[in-house]
């Protein structure tokens, strides 16, 4: 699993610190910080429910076995 968050789009509402402190942070701006881009899965509860209350979606999951948007799929 990978995690990326867009913080350009992040209102700073704080959601995901709460939800995943072990994978998110807020900078000194109050911005979103990524602290583990590829969390083990005994975080990926927390890190859906903080996708799923970030109200600027600057939030997102993505499977490593799971192709890319816009790609073809394999086969």
């Amino acid at each position: 699993m990978k995690v990326t968050a867009d913080r350009s789009r992040c209102m700073a509402a704080g959601h995901c610190a709460i939800s995943a402190p072990a994978v998110f942070d807020h900078g000194e701006d109050g911005l979103v910080v990524v602290l583990d881009a590829e969390p083990g899965e005994d975080q990926r509860r927390a890190v859906e429910v903080a996708e799923n209350l970030c109200p600027s979606r600057a939030i997102a999951l993505l499977d490593a076995a799971a192709p890319a948007q816009g790609a073809p799929p394999a086969g």
